[in-house]
Parts: structure tokens; C-alpha cells; sequence
């Protein structure tokens, strides 16, 4: 899926993709082939599209019960066009007071601005009662100011002004009239409004689908140097949407996003050279950006680095490192790393050994992945029943908790 754009309209594709689980297996000598191919397919939700996982080879060689989708331990590289918005607003500040004295000022100097019709003042402050900077979160405010200022022909208006419409964001959701704002800031070289004018027509929002005119949109935002344009292309050509597949292509359009710091674009080009069918395999380059990934909060990339780890597939074998990796990920929900930090925990191989620690990410994984049961009913017969029920209560309780 095309990826996060920066900036004024907030457009994220950072994953916190569910993993596609499966019973353990023991550690791959050799990685194999990872799934870097986006899915021909895209399905929009608020913000990410997730790719489909496909199931590598396993092989025999270590000790702890270490399972990797693709020989890499992580789902398909992440798969389809997004420009639906996702942010978490600042707190609002309790009354406009609240805001430190210089940006008091400041937004007085907007307001008069504002009075005399200026329209960059008008999208600054619209801006920030979208995002409760110095003023009470008032999207309803940030719709009245964007509009003025969309009106006047202010393309970052225009382009968050469809960002509100395609999310339901003070407004009532409409598709249309998001294509139509994004379409008037990408005319005039938007970046972000071209990626995103490319996702509705990938998706057939508001306007008629149309691939090739997806591709065309996200040509243009990816010429530009927009990051999410970037991306989307690369899902484009890797997936031979709108145009003729075309691998090494969308490789160099993914590393020109990663290098962005786009955590999904890090994410396929580290799967990209975990495959080795693109380009030649490459461990320690796939071990690298996989990290700069797992470092932005994506599950699979966590989930992927701690399996390289417990392998020492491109970086030194450290099972501690893996156990860490697969924790972060397993704690965002992320099934294969709560299966795989389950074993590390029963081996106790990189941690202390607990038999407590096992069963209960096995209670947490199999709610996901029915194919653990035999595992979980191995690790019960550890316990005393007390402590079975101990962990099943706490199991009950826990909940996921993405990283920010």
C-alpha cells in the first residue's frame, strides 16, 4: 500500500499489520523466498490497506520452536494505495489561554490575517483547530477556514480539505467532493493531493476506478518527491496495477520512500531483499532496513528482525535481541511473534525460562491461530492448575497496544 505522506494532510500507512500465523516450525538455515509483491487487490479502511502473507519454507537447525512466514518470520509486504487519513490529535488545550505566550501571539497575528482575507492564514489557522495547537480541537472551525482558503485557490487547502471530506472529519463523509478538492491541489502540483487523488481512482472513490489513471496521479506525486507517491507507485508496478510489472522499478521507487523514512516503504524493501528474486538475496541489507522499520513501531518488521536474529540470518545470532523483537511485535497483537516469543519463553533460550510466560502467549496467539491448540495443550500440562487459571484470567484481559 502506498504510504504515510507528510505534512499538511496526515496521511498514514504505517501498519500494524495482524500477522498471518502459523504453527511454529523450527528455525530456517536458509531464508526463503519472501512475499515483497503487494496483493493485486487493495481494501481501504481508515487509513492502511494490508497485503495477503504467503508461507515460505522451514527448515531444521536450532533449538527453539522458531516460526517464519517466507523463512523471514513476517507477513506479506504491505499491499494497495492509501490516502485515508490517520492522526491522533494533540490534547486540546483547555481555553486558547492555554497556549504559551508566543504562540498566543501568533495566533492573534492569524486571526488578523484572517479578518483581511488572507489565505494561507486562513489554512494555518484552520489548521490548528484541526490538530489542537493553542485552541480547543474545533473541526467544525477547521472546516469553515479550510473552505475559505480552498476557495481562494490554496492548493494545501484544497488538499486537506479533501482529506476532511474522504474521512468523515467535520463533515459529512463524501467521496466526490474529496476527489474534486484533491483533484484541484494535485492540477496544481500537490504532492500529497496527487498521491491521493491516485488512491481514489485505484479504488474507484468518487470517481470512476481507473488503474491507469491511478498510476498516472501517483507518477506525477512520486516525481515530485512526495514519499507517499513514491510508495504508491512502487505497489503499482510491483503489482502490474495500471501498467506492466515491473519489479526493479518498484524497488527503486520503495527505497526512495524508505530513504524517506516511509515505514512501509522500509518494510518492502527489506522484504524485497530477504526474497532475492528482485534483485539478488541480501540479508544484511534486508536485516537493515527491517530494522529502520521495526524502529517506527511495524509489527511485521519486528516480527521479521526477531526471526533473523534467532536464525542469525544477516545479523549475528542473539536470541536475547530476538526475544525483544518478537515482544514488541507480539504486545502489538502481531500472532506469529506472540507464537514465536511463546517458544523462546519455553526454551528459555535469550530469557529466563516460564512456563507461565509461554502458556499465556500461547492462550493470547491461539485466539487467532486454532492450529496452536496442540501447543497450548502441551504447555498447560507445565502448570498447576492454579496457575493455569491464573494466566487463562489474565489472557482474558489483555489487550493489544499499538506503538505510536
Amino acid at each position: 500500500m502506498p504510504a504515510q505522506a507528510k505534512g499538511k494532510t496526515a496521511v498514514n500507512a504505517k501498519t500494524n499489520a495482524s500477522s498471518a500465523s502459523r504453527p511454529a516450525a523450527k528455525p530456517a538455515a536458509k531464508p526463503g523466498k519472501a512475499a515483497a509483491k503487494p496483493a493485486p487487490k487493495s481494501a481501504a479502511r481508515d487509513t492502511a490497506v494490508q497485503g495477503n502473507s504467503r508461507k515460505g519454507k522451514q527448515a531444521r537447525g536450532g533449538r527453539a520452536a522458531v516460526a517464519g512466514a517466507a523463512a523471514v518470520g513476517a507477513a506479506a509486504a504491505v499491499a494497495g494505495p492509501t490516502g485515508l487519513e490517520q492522526w491522533t490529535p494533540a490534547k486540546p488545550a483547555s481555553t486558547p489561554n492555554a497556549a504559551a505566550p508566543d504562540e498566543a501571539r501568533d495566533i492573534a497575528a492569524l486571526r488578523q490575517a484572517v479578518a483581511a482575507g488572507d489565505a494561507k492564514a486562513q489554512y494555518a489557522l484552520g489548521s490548528r483547530y484541526r490538530f489542537g495547537r493553542g485552541l480547543p480541537q474545533d473541526l467544525s472551525q477547521t472546516v469553515q477556514l479550510y473552505q475559505k482558503s480552498a476557495d481562494q485557490g490554496f492548493a494545501p487547502a484544497q488538499s486537506d480539505l479533501g482529506v476532511l471530506y474522504a474521512n468523515g472529519r467535520g463533515v459529512v463523509r463524501n467521496d466526490a467532493l474529496a476527489a474534486q478538492w484533491y483533484g484541484k491541489a494535485a492540477q496544481q502540483g500537490d504532492g500529497i493531493a496527487q498521491n491521493n487523488l491516485g488512491l481514489m481512482y485505484a479504488e474507484g472513490r468518487g470517481v470512476a476506478k481507473d488503474e491507469a489513471r491511478a498510476l498516472e496521479w501517483f507518477q506525477r506525486s512520486a516525481e515530485s518527491g512526495e514519499a507517499t507517491g513514491q510508495y504508491s507507485l512502487g505497489v503499482m508496478l510491483s503489482g502490474g496495477r495500471g501498467t506492466k510489472e515491473d519489479g526493479k522499478a518498484a524497488l527503486r521507487w520503495f527505497e526512495k520512500a524508505a530513504e524517506q523514512g516511509l515505514v512501509d516503504a522500509q518494510y518492502n524493501v527489506g522484504m524485497i531483499y530477504a526474497e532475492g528474486v528482485v534483485v539478488p538475496q541480501d540479508l544484511g541489507r534486508a536485516a537493515q532496513w527491517m530494522e529502520k522499520a521495526a524502529k517506527q513501531g511495524n509489527a511485521s518488521a519486528q516480527s521479521t528482525l526477531g526471526f533473523l536474529y534467532a536464525n542469525g540470518q544477516g545479523v549475528p545470532q542473539d536470541m536475547g535481541r530476538a526475544a525483544q523483537w518478537f515482544e514488541r511485535a507480539a504486545k502489538q497483537g502481531y500472532t506469529l511473534a506472540q507464537s514465536n516469543l511463546a517458544a523462546v519463553y519455553a526454551s528459555g533460550q535469550g530469557v529466563e525460562k516460564s512456563a507461565e510466560q509461554a502458556y499465556f502467549w500461547l492462550l493470547v496467539a491461539q485466539l487467532k491461530d486454532p492450529s496452536l491448540q496442540s501447543r497450548l495443550q502441551a504447555a498447560q500440562q507445565e502448570l498447576k492448575p492454579a496457575d493455569r487459571v491464573r494466566v487463562q484470567r489474565k489472557a482474558q484481559q489483555w489487550k493489544p497496544v499499538k506503538e505510536s
